[in-house]
């Protein structure tokens, strides 16, 4: 904590203090004193260090004004928040997790394949998914952010302890929309819609984007609302060009810039500029360390008001209170399905003062009923000074197209296609996938019930699927030609979903297959249980536990992985398993998994009945997205069919190598050897499935 205050304290002291622009009359005592907050996307952090200052003169605004970022800023300021408060909120939102490379997610149905590309339905057909942030999880955790100031203003942000204005745009008619009622979250989330970056915000009729791009520095909107003074937190950046290690996003966020800049109203008597020099810092960086940095440039900017004149101060900035909810839902106002989403959500807190870290966690929770890309509140006043929400939804797309690729130099490249068809008045999801590969190609189909908590969590679900696959033959290094494989399967159960990806499954199923080590084409009758959870590896573990039986053959099988981030290092641990007796030629065990694979050895070339690998991957960046990185791994495999590991024999491996990070999935090149005295190239790009 010391070396951090020290070096805050040099940062503080390593540029010059700018100083505050302002005509040398102060004008007409009195009046409204406005705090006017332009955008600039992470830049906008640098409003902090100009509201810290504020609070340490006691210099209380009467009223506040931001577009975009100064509205994310502003908005929290106004609604009573202390700044402390203000910046851990708003770093807690994780944007650098929710904002950044083209991230075509895969909806849970789809299970661990990764989409490159994916296209949503509309009233145009099919359309391609170009934003690059998760918009769902946003709108959630923005409405989670501004419950404390939503639930005060109740409609009206004039109510909130410093009366406040979000500017956005008409993307249609490229006017200023001044908000200043409604739902406070919709609000500032529509001033900070940055255009291709997020969609727009349905206000009413009208479509709103970013304000920046008609009015960055909202000074005339001030003074339309009657501001006869004002305090400028105005943003300077002389960086020509602002781009980090050719990522596209950088890249936009510079040509997006050029919209933002606009000519600034001029200053009349009384008014005050403070600059903060924010160079060099990408509007959408917001890492740990670029925030620190702009907190400090705009501390820097802030220290010249300690010398304006014309300012009231020794104020007391008022915080406010939060008031009881009479109920969730004015009567007749929401949709039915809207209302059960909320109830089911939030919990009875009627007739009185929410708990607010407990109400904002379950507002994060939002982001979990897939039929609604956003729901917002639209608090109102209710009996007395009570508040009801009569609240609206944004309604997700109903049909999706998907499309996911890997390459390996072993396996070959493999190719899938995705649909997914939501039918709402059934509350049923549809799912087909093909995928076609080298060496097996697969057709697959399920339905279910939708993904949606509004609904029982339990499933009825019909699959099938027909599988050709090519199982390599290779012996001692070795290769001779594949071994062709053929299976049908159908599949009756029951699924429980228990987290948003997660799921646990009892079927019943039908499979028969053709392959050489069964006479003819046998046939079999079994069950399966399924345990399943996946998502993204540094959020939550992700794996796979299995278990089928038949009068022919039982199969155990499990995959668990885990990811974490330390020191700059990024280490995986992953653990699989299979054992069995009397197993189909294509689910047999493979030492290392049946398409990863063992250090030194090929993929699939160490097969038999039971095998188990535990390996733990690390990898570091070096450059920009380059890494570092390797692998060690220890395995244990099995050729009888008797006992569990009775005569296995034991393996040691590592791997290591370059890998390279691109916004289509991450790209292997590594060389491993084992303890076999055997050597062997790995090269693969995208995500494997």
């Amino acid at each position: 904590m010391r070396a951090a205050a020290i070096s805050l304290a040099a940062l503080l002291a390593a540029a010059p203090v700018v100083p505050a622009q302002q005509p040398a009359s102060c004008g007409a005592p009195g009046g409204k004193l406005a705090l006017v907050l332009p955008g600039g996307g992470a830049k906008g952090f640098a409003h902090l260090g100009v509201l810290r200052m504020l609070d340490s003169l006691g210099i209380v605004p009467d009223l506040i004004v931001g577009t975009s970022a100064g509205a994310i800023m502003g908005a929290l300021y106004a609604s009573g928040l202390d700044v402390d408060e203000i910046e851990r909120d708003v770093q807690g939102l994780g944007l650098d997790t929710l904002i950044g490379r083209y991230d075509a997610s895969t909806p849970p149905s789809l299970g661990t394949r990764r989409a490159i590309l994916a296209w949503e339905g509309g009233q145009q057909g099919l359309v391609l998914r170009t934003n690059v942030v998760r918009e769902a999880p946003l709108n959630a955790l923005v409405s989670a952010l501004y419950a404390r100031g939503n639930l005060m203003a109740a409609g009206d942000f004039d109510r909130l302890p410093i009366p406040f204005r979000a500017v956005a745009a008409d993307i249609s008619t490229r006017e200023p929309v001044v908000l200043g009622s409604g739902d406070l979250a919709q609000a500032v989330r529509a001033s900070s819609a940055i255009p291709v970056v997020f969609r727009s915000v349905r206000v009413g009729d009208r479509d709103l984007v970013d304000g920046g791009i008609v009015s960055n520095v909202p000074i005339d909107v001030a003074r339309s609302l009657g501001a006869t003074r004002l305090i400028v937190s105005n943003l300077r950046d002389t960086s020509r060009f602002d781009v980090r290690d050719g990522d596209p996003l950088s890249t936009a966020g510079q040509l997006l810039s050029f919209l933002f800049e606009q000519p600034i109203a001029p200053l009349q008597p009384g008014d005050v500029m403070l600059t903060a020099d924010v160079s060099g810092v990408n509007q959408f960086d917001f890492s740990n360390a670029s925030i620190a940095r702009v907190i400090a440039a705009g501390m820097r900017g802030a220290a010249a008001i300690r010398d304006a004149p014309c300012l009231p101060r020794g104020g007391a900035r008022p915080r406010g209170e939060v008031p009881p909810l009479a109920s969730y839902f004015l009567p007749g106002g929401t949709d039915a399905e809207v209302a059960r989403a909320l109830w089911l959500t939030l919990g009875d807190v009627g007739g009185r003062v929410p708990e607010l870290p407990r109400l904002q966690a379950r507002l994060r929770s939002l982001s979990q009923i897939d039929r609604y890309r956003a729901i917002w509140l639209f608090p109102q006043r209710g009996p007395g000074d009570s508040v009801v929400f009569n609240a609206i939804a944004r309604p997700s797309s109903n049909e999706q197209a998907l499309v996911g690729a890997a390459f390996d130099r072993e396996l070959g490249p493999r190719v899938w296609a995705g649909r997914v068809q939501r039918l709402p008045q059934r509350n049923a999801e549809v799912t087909g996938v093909l995928s076609i590969g080298q060496f097996q190609q697969e057709v697959e189909l399920t339905l279910r019930r939708s993904y949606d908590v509004l609904k029982s969590p339990w499933s009825p679900i019909v699959s099938g699927a027909l599988t050709r696959a090519q199982v390599r033959d290779i012996r001692d290094g070795r290769e001779f030609p594949v071994i062709q494989t053929a299976d049908w399967l159908a599949e009756l159960g029951i699924e429980r979903r228990f987290t948003k990806r997660g799921s646990v499954a009892l079927t019943a199923f039908a499979r028969q297959w053709d392959e050489p080590v069964f006479a003819a084409t046998p046939t079999a009758l079994g069950a399966r249980l399924r345990v399943q959870l996946s998502g993204a590896a540094n959020e939550m573990p992700r794996g796979l536990v299995e278990f089928e039986g038949t009068l022919r053959y039982w199969r155990a099988a499990t995959e668990l992985r885990r990811s974490r981030a330390w020191r700059g290092y990024t280490v995986e641990s992953l653990i699989s398993a299979v054992v069995g007796e009397h197993l189909p030629l294509q689910s047999s065990a493979f030492l290392g998994g049946n398409d990863v694979g063992f250090p030194g050895f090929k993929i699939q070339e160490l097969r038999g009945a039971q095998a188990a690998t535990a390996a733990l991957r690390v990898a570091h960046r070096l450059y920009g997205p380059l890494n570092v990185q390797g692998l060690i791994a220890g395995g244990a495999l099995q050729t009888a069919t008797y006992g569990v590991f009775r005569d296995a024999r034991g393996y040691f491996g590592a791997r290591g190598g370059l890998g390279v990070t691109t916004a289509l999935g991450p790209l292997a090149l590594e060389y491993g050897a084992n303890d076999r005295g055997r050597g062997n190239l790995w090269l693969r790009f995208g995500d494997w499935f």
